[in-house]
C-alpha cells in the first residue's frame, strides 16, 4: 500500500531539483486578516469574527513564455479564529489548493484559488469536530522586486458553517 506522504516527498524533492527549480517559481506566503464566522443556528449577540493568518508555500508553473498566465500549487497551516463570546469555537486546519494566476500589469497579478481544508473545531464544551471541505478564494500580488504584497478573500464552507476571511500578507519568491 502506498503511502500519502511518498507523493509529497517526491513532489518537493521534484519542485526543487536544479533543472524544475529553475523554470518555476518556489514562493512563500504569509498573510493575515480578519475572519466572519457565518453560522446557523447561532444566536445573536454571539461574537463571529475574530483574526486569522496562514503561512503558505506554493509553486507555479508558467503556461506561456511571457508569463502572462500560470497555473500552481500551494499549501499550508490556517488558523481562521476564536468565535463566541468566550472563544468558545476555534477552527484551524491545513489546506491545500490549486491556483491560477493572470498577469494584469507591471507587478501585478490577479489570482482564483480552488482547494480543500483538513479542519479541526476545538469546542470549549468538550466535544470537537472535524473534517475536510472545500474552499475557493479571490486575490492579487503586487510588487515590483522580489517581495510583494498580497490581498485575498477566501470562503470556507465547512460542515454547519462558512468562513470567511479577509487577509493580507507578504509573498517571498525563493528562486
Amino acid at each position: 500500500m502506498k503511502k500519502p506522504w511518498f507523493a509529497g516527498v517526491a513532489f518537493c524533492a521534484l519542485t526543487l531539483s536544479s533543472a524544475v527549480f529553475a523554470s518555476h517559481n518556489v514562493y512563500g506566503t504569509f498573510k493575515g486578516g480578519w475572519s466572519d464566522l457565518d453560522a446557523r443556528d447561532i444566536p445573536s449577540g454571539v461574537d463571529t469574527t475574530d483574526a486569522s493568518f496562514s503561512l503558505l508555500v506554493g509553486v507555479s508553473f508558467p503556461l506561456d513564455r511571457h508569463d502572462t498566465f500560470s497555473l500552481g500549487v500551494e499549501g499550508g497551516g490556517v488558523w481562521l479564529g476564536s468565535f463566541g463570546n468566550d472563544s468558545e469555537l476555534e477552527l484551524s486546519g491545513i489546506e491545500a489548493a490549486v491556483m491560477g494566476k493572470a498577469h494584469v500589469a507591471n507587478g501585478t497579478d490577479v489570482f482564483l484559488r480552488v482547494g480543500a481544508l483538513r479542519w479541526d473545531a476545538d469546542l470549549d464544551h468538550g466535544s470537537d469536530d472535524d473534517g475536510t471541505d472545500g474552499f475557493w478564494g479571490i486575490g492579487f500580488t503586487y510588487g515590483l522586486d522580489k517581495l510583494k504584497f498580497r490581498g485575498s478573500v477566501d470562503r470556507y464552507s465547512l460542515d454547519e458553517v462558512d468562513v470567511e476571511t479577509y487577509t493580507l500578507g507578504l509573498e517571498y519568491p525563493f528562486n
